[in-house]
């Protein structure tokens, strides 16, 4: 995701609502018991609509069967310099939610793999239209358990249930989990009052912060909450990380301006985020385990004060497993 005002308010809307959503997956959809996907994987044709299944489906080695995708994958793609996992010809669409299911009829697909938590209220309207739908719950995992818990039923779903345990392996390899130390928030999204969207400590951020070291102050919050200013200051965060609002600049005068007494400000702590570096953070799969180890350098001094795709790319040799 970028950092930019669209996206920041899709996003807003996206994660206040994980938990409901997460709940009502799992307790409406379950899991199946075999294979759903029967066509041979030679002439599969794939629609993925979300970056996190994307990710899990090149690592499963179906990149090629993609015939359509969400433009947040093929940027995410882009940013890796792995578009050369998909097929050259591939249709990408400008819309995750909802989706162009016209669109996505004139490629004819197998299959469509699709977020529940974006999509579910046009699952009815695409099953109309004939689709057949895989649907997942990955981005609203609430820890890197359940990513890979997810991961394991999507391969489960393509016949690939040895590939989903071998990716699961190699996210257990490059797994960290340091001792929570430094108090820390995550701001996901900083209004022009300097109010804040944030993580709350039964999300998957808090995750990821935990295992890099990190203390969540906002940990006794559910989901994603709004907080005001004197919440944040009240909590007092000795590290403040921020998706950048706009650009680079603005998002440090948001937080000089209404978050100036903290130790973070005061102590020069203060690190904005944006491009790949959100990504990993905010699109829970594959390459989450990057997220973690993006966060430890953070909290440990090791990262400068702004965080883009290149400095990702130079420092932490991001690249996402294919099996």
């Amino acid at each position: 995701m970028r950092g930019l005002i669209l996206i920041g308010i899709i996003l807003v809307l996206i994660v206040i609502s994980s938990i409901l959503i997460y709940t009502q997956y799992y307790s409406k959809m379950g899991t199946h018991s075999k294979p759903i996907v029967t066509t041979p994987e030679k002439s599969l044709r794939i629609v993925s609509l979300a970056p996190s299944d994307t990710q899990i489906l090149i690592s499963l080695g179906l990149g090629k069967n993609i015939v359509g995708l969400d433009e947040y994958s093929f940027e995410l793609l882009q940013d890796l310099n792995e578009t050369s996992l998909i097929p050259s010809n591939v249709t990408m669409f400008s819309s995750i939610s909802p989706p162009n299911i016209s669109g996505i009829l004139l490629l004819h697909p197998d299959i469509v793999v699709l977020e529940y938590g974006l999509d579910y209220q046009y699952i009815p309207d695409m099953e109309k239209a004939g689709l057949n739908l895989l649907v997942t719950n990955t981005d609203y995992a609430l820890s890197l358990a359940q990513i890979e818990e997810n991961i394991l039923n999507i391969a489960q779903q393509f016949n690939k249930t040895q590939v989903g345990k071998e990716i699961v392996n190699w996210m257990n390899s490059h797994m960290i989990n340091y001792t929570p130390s430094v108090n820390v928030t995550y701001l996901i999204w900083i209004e022009p009052n300097g109010e804040a969207y944030t993580a709350g400590g039964n999300v998957f951020i808090n995750n990821l912060l935990v295992l890099a070291g990190g203390k969540n102050v906002f940990a006794n919050e559910s989901g994603y909450p709004l907080v005001t200013v004197s919440n944040i200051l009240i909590a007092n965060p000795q590290v403040i990380i921020a998706q950048s609002v706009y650009n680079y600049t603005y998002t440090i005068q948001l937080i000089e301006k209404y978050y100036s007494t903290t130790s973070a400000v005061r102590d020069g702590k203060v690190y904005v985020i944006s491009g790949l570096a959100v990504d990993l953070i905010d699109e829970p799969s594959v390459l989450s385990v990057y997220g973690a180890v993006l966060f430890h350098d953070i909290l440990i001094g090791k990262a400068p004060h702004y965080i883009n795709t290149t400095w990702v790319k130079e420092n932490l040799n991001v690249s996402l497993p294919v099996f």
